[in-house]
């Protein structure tokens, strides 16, 4: 048993703690990055003034096209994996343990990307995209994370596309039962929402703190579900 399980045996208490380490560090990145310009200066860096694309000369480029293009497909695919599976294991065709991380996975893409990230941030916060700002040939001005200009201003904050590429991870749901395979997926989620957001980034689309938010939103709704609503800890706990 690790020292943060021995500190806190409860899972809803150390999901709680894990959502609120989540939100520091969006917050704490964000305000590095704003403070030091980051936001704009990664986000200049593929830009191009007078260049195809208006300016956004790497837009279509392999492989950040293709990301743009096909990205959302693997989150999408994991999620139907997901749902096959606890059909499965409802009608008793795959072990029963199962259904609890199937629901995680499919959950976490309907309400992370779905209904937090696309539903509501992109609709409501306001954040317009760096290709429609002054500073890269648009007519609207840099806002940051923390200047919100409402509905109707722009729908940067935040991505939807790495939200989607972020929720792979929820397969480490399944590290009671697959440690390995979870692990795996855990990073390659992490790994594929950066490239993601590397693409959009390049093609005018979002700011790295987008990108950021995607991330930590799409993790505290797995940290919620797993902890919090189906407390996967104590099913594996309880059997054994």
């Amino acid at each position: 048993m690790t020292l943060f399980k021995m500190l806190f045996p409860q899972p809803r208490v150390r999901g709680l703690l894990v959502i609120f380490a989540l939100v520091s560090f969006g917050l704490a990145s964000t305000a590095f990055l704003e403070i030091y310009a980051k936001d704009l200066e990664w986000t200049a860096g593929f830009y191009s003034p007078g260049g195809s694309n208006d300016g956004w000369v790497q837009a279509r480029y392999k492989p950040w096209g293709l990301i743009y293009d096909y990205g959302e497909i693997p989150g999408i695919a994991v999620a139907i994996g997901a749902l096959i599976l606890f059909v499965g294991s409802s009608l008793g065709k795959a072990s029963a343990r199962y259904k609890k991380p199937c629901l995680v996975v499919v959950l976490t893409v309907i309400i992370g990307p779905g209904i937090l990230v696309n539903g509501l941030l992109k609709n409501c916060w306001g954040r317009p995209r760096p290709i429609d700002i002054t500073a890269f040939g648009g007519t609207k001005e840099y806002r940051n994370v923390f200047q919100p200009g409402g509905p109707g201003e722009g729908k940067s904050f935040t991505c939807g596309h790495c939200a989607i590429a972020f929720s792979i991870s929820a397969v480490g749901a399944f590290f009671p039962y697959f440690p390995s395979l979870s692990i795996v997926c855990l990073g390659s989620g992490i790994a594929y929402g950066i490239i993601t957001g590397v693409a959009r980034i390049a093609q005018g689309g979002h700011f790295p703190t987008d990108i950021l938010w995607s991330g930590v939103v799409v993790f505290i709704t797995i940290a919620f579900l797993y902890y919090v609503v189906f407390r996967i800890p104590d099913e594996v706990r309880d059997s054994e």
